[in-house]
């Protein structure tokens, strides 16, 4: 869903452009970025394959994909009851393997952020933000068959805004504000709670108050966490201007691997005083889900960049391709199937609960890989 864009379209063929080798590194970095984002200017799939033989990063491309095929079987609309510990969301407190992809997937918003030429035109960026947030809205609405605000579109579009208008200020400042954010946050919990209350906690928490003010009700997409989500695509942004700079696949992931490692590290010391949440996205789920960003694309480059172990990378590129497609469609179908959970586990296969909610998420991965593929090969992307 990164740099998403407003109609479906299907481009005629055209003969390939000019030769890579002429490409300076600025122009190479934001040809990577644009395939990435679902921006393709008009390039036929012929003309983007030319580019990837050339030698871009399909980390890249496989990035995005992976966190939508965990996202998509943790939200499978049958038994997820069922489904193994780590593919649901704790209660409250904790770290489960589900909650690494919604960051990840803001991650590589960031790293398009940069990238993208798009980037630098508020118009087009305002319109993109609108436009997602009243099609999230649209889609949460669907899905819970009343009106709806709050919501994963509705998210990503608030976090991409806030962190496009730090990006635009002097480069020196922008880590500072980054931070800012984060102790911002981290402050606010704290001075919100006051004495003697917690500030983590569901009841008295700053992000349940602002909810409770806005929408009635507590939601894991409000304010406050699309505040502190703004810090993950920051993030992203800034390891997107790595990958502008280093192109040296070897050097990138090595460079990955030390911010992994240390922001894991800090996450790790500062969860000793505030727990790791992501209902909350609290400061150490933060700087967590970014370490573990970090080492997802570091792994990625190691496998399909220097390792050149790409057989399996077609299926995460057609489905990261279109995002927005494929989560319209998911959320679409989701709500007219919802009415069925109850013969679902009568038709589990296998005899077994387990078996049977992982084999209806993988059943409906492969689901949305299959449209996704259609539209991939037909090129036609839904833009907005």
């Amino acid at each position: 869903m990164a740099g998403p864009q407003h109609k479906m379209t299907t481009r005629p063929s055209r003969r390939a452009g000019p030769s890579p080798g002429n490409r300076d590194a600025e122009s190479d970095g934001q040809h990577r970025a644009e395939v990435l984002a679902g921006e393709r200017g008009g390039r036929t799939l012929s003309e983007e394959r030319a580019a990837t033989r050339a030698g871009r990063l399909r980390s890249l491309d496989a990035l995005r994909g992976l966190a939508i095929v965990v996202m998509l079987l943790a939200g499978s609309p049958f038994m997820r009851e069922d489904l193994p510990i780590q593919l649901k969301h704790p209660q409250w407190h904790g770290l489960r393997f589900a909650d690494l992809f919604f960051p990840l997937f803001l991650f590589v918003v960031g790293i398009a952020m940069t990238l993208s030429r798009r980037t630098g035109q508020p118009r087009l960026v305002l319109k993109r933000v609108v436009l997602l947030a009243f099609l999230g809205v649209a889609l949460t609405s669907l899905k819970h068959q009343r009106l709806a605000i709050p919501g994963v579109l509705q998210h990503i579009a608030g976090s991409y805004l806030l962190a496009w208008l730090v990006l635009r200020s002097p480069r020196k400042l922008q880590p500072v504000l980054t931070a800012g954010i984060l102790v911002g946050v981290w402050a606010g919990f704290l001075l919100w709670a006051g004495a003697g209350q917690e500030p983590w906690s569901m009841e008295d928490s700053l992000a349940h108050s602002v909810n409770e003010w806005f929408f009635g009700g507590f939601s894991t997409e409000g304010f406050v966490q699309t505040i502190a989500s703004s810090v993950t695509v920051l993030g992203g942004a800034f390891v997107g201007r790595m990958v502008k700079d280093q192109r040296n696949p070897p050097l990138l992931a090595r460079r990955l691997v030390f911010h992994a490692a240390w922001l894991i590290a800090v996450a790790l010391l500062i969860s000793i005083e505030v727990p790791i949440n992501k209902r909350l996205w609290t400061p150490s789920f933060t700087l967590l889900t970014l370490g573990t960003s970090c080492a997802w694309f570091a792994l990625l480059i190691w496998v399909i960049d220097i390792r050149r172990h790409r057989w399996w990378v077609t299926p995460l590129h057609e489905l990261g391709a279109n995002p927005i497609a494929v989560y319209v469609g998911f959320i679409t179908v989701r709500a007219f199937v919802s009415g069925y959970q109850d013969v679902a586990p009568q038709l589990a296969p296998f005899g077994s609960e387990l078996a049977g909610s992982m084999t209806y998420a993988l059943a409906w991965v492969a689901l949305a890989w299959l449209f996704a593929h259609l539209l991939y090969r037909r090129e036609v992307f839904l833009k907005l």
